[in-house]
């Protein structure tokens, strides 16, 4: 079921990115980009998990939303992720994300710092 989800989320997704490029195009078809693209622009959030033991929030939308605004950095906590599946235990922060057409796995405990920077230049 939990699969079932995250396909039709991913088919939204990439709908929704198809008829934005679309309008995009149609809009500015005589007018270069004024900037060229953004990392946060090849950076796709597949999915994002918060939690411990058993008990994980889904925090696909919210981790996306944060990455694509401007600051680009969050740490994993429940204010910024407005999830809180175990309180009073330690958590961590799981992000499956592609970029530049690879998939990445990116895994943080409880107040650890998230940014673009961190997703695209992994540390290892």
């Amino acid at each position: 079921m939990k699969t079932l989800y995250l396909l039709c989320a991913a088919a939204s997704l990439v709908l929704m990115d198809g008829c934005a490029t679309a309008r995009h195009k149609t809009k500015w078809a005589d007018k270069p980009p004024a900037t060229a693209a953004l990392p946060t622009e090849k950076l796709w959030v597949i999915s994002a998990v918060y939690g411990s033991g058993a008990n994980f929030a889904d925090v696909t939308y919210r981790v996306d939303s944060l990455l694509h605004q401007p600051s680009t950095e969050f740490y994993a906590r429940p204010q910024w992720l407005h999830a809180d599946p175990t309180p009073g235990w330690n958590k961590a922060l799981v992000i499956v994300y592609e970029f530049k057409g690879r998939r990445h796995l990116f895994v943080t405990g409880e107040g650890g710092r998230v940014s673009v920077e961190d997703l695209i230049h992994p540390r290892e």
